[in-house]
């Protein structure tokens, strides 16, 4: 039981110091692009609303256990 909880412990702590030092994940919807083409005129597009055009996006554990950097990958000073 101890070795589980230690085993929890370390996990937990590398997922941890994973996300603060890259906070940042591959936008599902535009694939890192940027961008998000049109159904009809495939060579028109936009900018990717999901990620406003960054391509990046927060991982969840960035959100969670340190409040997010907003996309940028910076996080805000408190």
């Amino acid at each position: 039981m101890q070795l589980l909880l230690l085993l929890s412990a370390v996990v937990l702590a590398g997922y941890l110091f994973s996300v603060r030092v890259h906070p940042l994940r591959k936008c599902p919807v535009c694939k890192m692009s940027g961008r998000h083409f049109g159904g009809v005129f495939k060579g028109n597009y936009r900018r990717c609303r999901k990620c406003g055009g960054s391509g990046q996006l927060d991982r969840w554990g960035a959100r969670v256990f340190f409040g997010g950097t907003g996309n940028s990958g910076k996080y805000r000073k408190k």
